[in-house]
């Protein structure tokens, strides 16, 4: 039998330990080369506008001074950015400021101000397809806009022009705009589609038989004229017009004899937030003590501007017999056309709009789901949305009026005629 030394059988365990680690670190290094790329594929793995993903990154890259964004929301078709998080009581520094929106695709600009109406931010309506990234003039210099935190958006569509319908994703995340900037980005993608039988456009509530606080109410009447009836024909009516021209419009009662409320699952505004709809109209009539008092009264959000409402009072002065009402408007010298009233809430502040129908609908920008116990009910679907519909009171005449009720029998048709076309022009769609 040979002798092996006991020396040369050592060197051979240890021979045989060494290759292992060799092949353990291998191993391990082929295992984190292969992480590293597909950390850097997804970081890079990010394409616009048709382009490969080196020429993607080459759009997206940025250097320079930044800007936060923390919250945003829609207001009709309104993109409001904000700094902080949303308090209605006071303004926020984006207000006032330049927002240019630079779409990288095509290299097209377009810089909205900031204003102080909900309605007058970035109009969403005027984009065209494409993927933009933002920039804001904070003191004369130039900043990209970040978001607090990565954000991909649940999408926004707007309303329905020409058979199409816009869609609109927030997005954010530091890996798209690598190398230089660490912060998450924000950008605005733009798409195109065929519009979808589940989200509206329009959304109608005429007014009359309405739940008031557990309590029926049965609208107003005078003069042979009842508001139940008749806005609910004119609602049909306006509903029937405005899909002439290609839009989608929801009603909020079938029938005249229907009595809703305002809150919970079974409202009004429950069914309005669930048809993605972003114009809300109210229809309806009023009525007086006096006989004297007559003419038409359009009602607008505090949180909003008065340019809609202007623009459906001028066409109706302009082309029907309909007057314009000051019993409540003449202050402003606004012939007609006023903010709601404000009235304090539970919480002691007077920031909200009397009407339910301009406070509930336009979600948290108008302090939705929290002037009262009742309202309250509205959490569950407006809390965390960021939608909220841009919304208008429309009260014809006074029916305890006898010109004004003759005016309304004779030329009712003509009335509803001018305010679809007067409509549909405010909101940018031409017959």
């Amino acid at each position: 039998m040979a002798y092996v030394p006991p020396r040369k059988q050592h060197n051979t365990k240890a021979f045989l330990l060494i290759v292992l680690a060799v092949l353990v670190l291998c191993g391990c290094i082929f295992a984190g080369y292969h992480f590293f790329l597909q950390e850097k594929e997804k970081a890079k793995g990010f394409s616009i506008c048709g382009l490969n993903e080196e020429k993607s990154m080459e759009k997206l890259s940025y250097q320079g001074a930044t800007y936060s964004i923390s919250d945003y929301m829609y207001y009709g078709e309104s993109l409001n950015l904000f700094a902080k998080p949303y308090q209605a009581d006071k303004q926020d520094d984006v207000k006032r400021k330049s927002i240019e929106l630079m779409n990288l695709c095509n290299g097209d600009s377009i810089i909205y101000t900031m204003e102080n109406g909900a309605d007058r931010q970035i109009d969403v309506s005027e984009l065209s397809d494409g993927f933009y990234s933002l920039t804001i003039n904070d003191e004369l210099v130039k900043k990209r806009l970040v978001y607090t935190e990565v954000l991909e958006s649940e999408p926004f569509y707007t309303v329905t022009r020409d058979n199409k319908r816009k869609k609109l994703t927030l997005l954010a995340d530091a890996a798209m705009a690598e190398p230089k900037l660490k912060e998450n980005a924000l950008f605005l993608k733009v798409e195109s589609e065929e519009p979808s039988k589940t989200v509206y456009d329009v959304f109608i509530d005429p007014y009359g038989n309405r739940m008031l606080n557990g309590v029926y109410q049965a609208g107003v009447s005078g003069n042979g004229l009842q508001e139940a009836t008749e806005m609910q024909w004119a609602a049909e009516y306006l509903k029937k017009r405005l899909e002439e021209q290609g839009l989608t419009v929801m009603l909020a009662k079938n029938s005249a004899e229907e009595a809703l409320g305002y809150y919970g699952n079974d409202g009004i505004m429950k069914k309005a937030y669930d048809s993605n709809a972003k114009y809300y109209i109210e229809l309806g009539m009023n009525s007086a003590d006096h006989n004297a008092y007559r003419g038409m009264e359009i009602y607008y959000s505090n949180y909003a501007s008065k340019t809609m409402a202007n623009a459906l009072m001028y066409a109706i002065k302009k082309q029907t017999s309909i007057t314009a009402g000051n019993a409540y408007t003449w202050e402003n010298h606004s012939e007609g056309v006023s903010a709601a009233f404000l009235a304090k809430g539970k919480d002691n502040r007077q920031l909200y709009d009397m009407q339910p129908s301009l406070r509930e609908s336009g979600g948290r920008i108008t302090l939705a789901a929290q002037f009262s116990d009742a309202a309250l009910q509205n959490q569950a679907f407006v809390k965390d949305s960021r939608l909220g519909m841009q919304a208008v009171s429309v009260n014809f005449i006074y029916v305890s009026n006898s010109k004004d009720v003759a005016v309304w029998k004779k030329e009712k048709q003509k009335i509803m005629d001018t305010l679809a076309d007067a409509f549909v022009k405010a909101i940018h769609i031409e017959k």
